[in-house]
């Protein structure tokens, strides 16, 4: 799959988007084909759960692009990958 995804990456012009899919999210982070995250996060506290970023190899960095706040409290994160840092 990793090998699919960068062939279309770069035949395509845009973008690629995944919604909601933790295990492909990871995997094309641990293979460096994600370049942005866009994060939704909900202002819920839970006891339990499965994290979003869990199960990498390496430490992945990045810097936050932009922030805001959707209806009553929801925020929008987007942030880029750093390469080479």
């Amino acid at each position: 799959m990793p090998g699919a995804v960068s062939r279309l990456k770069q035949e395509l012009t845009g973008e690629i988007v995944v919604y909601a899919s933790r295990q492909l999210a990871r995997t094309l982070m641990e293979h460096d084909l994600a370049d942005e995250l866009r994060l939704m996060v909900h202002p819920v506290v839970l006891g339990a759960g499965e994290t979003v970023f869990g199960g990498t190899s390496e430490e992945k960095s990045v810097r936050l692009l932009g922030n805001r706040t959707v209806g009553d409290g929801l925020a929008y994160l987007t942030y880029e990958f750093v390469r080479d840092a």
